[in-house]
């Protein structure tokens, strides 16, 4: 027997169709709210088009000494919305509208009312809309309460007012953001990219950061200045290349290498020699970029490198200029170091090399170079490459190749022939 109370039911019934009449409620609600909001907000922006475009009729062109009476009224969000269009689907500003706008707003009492917006506590949103929109600006007064904003406790402010900084691409604003990077930040990475594109006096003070005692200051000081003029800071990468700590050592060779100065490889050729693999493997990279293939003798003796980082970035130079790398290679599948064969063979076939040495093979042009070269892959063990790319090749591209690879080793040629075609499987 159950006992079956028919009013708890019904109570329980009720209470969740009431939730769902007040679930359905709260959504209309909002949807309302929302659509009235958009619509306000396209009417606001629709009135400072038209206002805009008043004043242009009217002959007033735009002036900071006495903006037009609208400007006072006109919020963070709509600067943002008129500047990025962001709105565009409700009214679009063309160039010439969003530059009025902004000439209005270099008015000091607009740049007033916008700091204090930014500096007030209360609707996070709107203070960063506010911040945002001081960057538009990029006024002396803007950059003086960005860069204090920067110190903020608020992780989203500082943000904020260190992208508005970077908008602003001043020396100043630059100043203040290496100021900002030298006494400590998480966003180190972020002031990088935003540094990319200031002018390039700032670079002085870049300079002056490489003699900071803090590692992770010289650090980013030398990659910075590879992005300004590379031959007259030179010297200071070449210097910082010899660093007390791996990781600036690393990036002053990195910076070396991109700013691609011939000058700089006997410093590079130098730091071969490092005892850390980040070193080592970043100069190795960066001669790359300054020599192209004459790097090829210089970083070859690190082929068999302890650290897998550095020759594999020396395998990655072979590839790239396998033509120069061919002395090499040949050695190295002549002897018996493993690694060094391993990545021979590996850099002939990510060069594409080994197709041209097997369709040199398969049509009776294979010289001395090319039989030796195949009979050192042969040896050593790594044929997979020759199925791969004999795989490739047409029937009787495929079959003259093979004849001549039964002449170095039949056995072997064989299991390649019938793995390609499929009668056997890897064991």
């Amino acid at each position: 027997m159950y006992d079956y109370h028919a009013d708890i039911v019904w109570t329980v019934n009720g209470a969740l169709f009431a939730a769902l009449i007040l679930t359905g409620a709260a959504i209309f609600l909002s949807a309302l709210i929302k659509d009235r909001l958009w619509a306000a907000r396209r009417k606001r922006l629709l009135d400072i088009k038209h206002d805009i475009y008043e004043m242009v009729l009217s002959g007033r062109s735009a002036s900071p000494v006495s903006p037009p009476p609208f400007i006072s009224k006109v919020t963070p969000q709509e600067f943002i919305d008129v500047e990025t269009n962001r709105a565009r689907d409700a009214v679009f500003f063309n160039d010439a509208e969003k530059q009025f706008l902004k000439s209005c707003f270099m008015a000091p009492e607009v740049i007033a009312k916008f700091e204090r917006i930014a500096m007030r506590r209360g609707n996070l949103w709107r203070r960063i809309e506010a911040i945002i929109s001081l960057g538009y600006t990029r006024t002396r007064p803007a950059e003086d309460t960005l860069g204090g904003l920067l110190y903020s406790k608020d992780a989203y402010v500082a943000y904020f007012a260190m992208i508005s900084l970077g908008q602003i691409k001043t020396v100043r604003s630059g100043r203040m953001l290496l100021e900002f990077l030298r006494k400590g930040t998480s966003n180190d990475k972020k002031i990088f990219s935003i540094l990319d594109g200031f002018p390039p006096q700032i670079a002085d003070d870049i300079v002056r950061l490489t003699y900071d005692g803090d590692p992770r200051v010289r650090f980013w000081a030398a990659k910075l200045l590879s992005r300004f003029d590379a031959k007259k800071y030179a010297d200071t990468l070449e210097r910082l290349s010899r660093d007390g700590t791996d990781e600036v050592r690393a990036a002053a060779c990195e910076s070396l290498g991109n700013a691609g100065l011939r000058e700089s490889a006997r410093a590079l050729i130098e730091s071969l020699k490092d005892p850390s693999w980040l070193v080592k493997r970043n100069a190795v990279m960066a001669l790359e970029k300054v020599m192209g293939g004459e790097a090829v003798p210089e970083v070859i003796g690190l082929i068999d490198d302890a650290s897998w980082s550095v020759s594999g970035a020396v395998k990655d130079i072979m590839t790239t200029h396998v033509e120069s790398a061919l002395p090499y290679i040949e050695k190295f599948l002549a002897g018996k170091d493993e690694i060094a064969m391993r990545y021979s063979v590996l850099a002939l076939e990510d060069s594409g090399y080994l197709a041209r040495l097997l369709r040199d093979a398969a049509s009776g042009k294979a010289g001395p170079r090319v039989m030796h070269l195949l009979e050192g892959i042969m040896k050593s063990g790594m044929h997979s490459g020759l199925e791969a790319v004999l795989g490739t090749f047409d029937m009787d591209t495929r079959s003259g190749a093979i004849k001549v690879l039964s002449g170095i080793d039949a056995g072997l040629a064989d299991h390649i022939d019938k793995k390609i075609k499929g009668l056997i499987g890897e064991p």
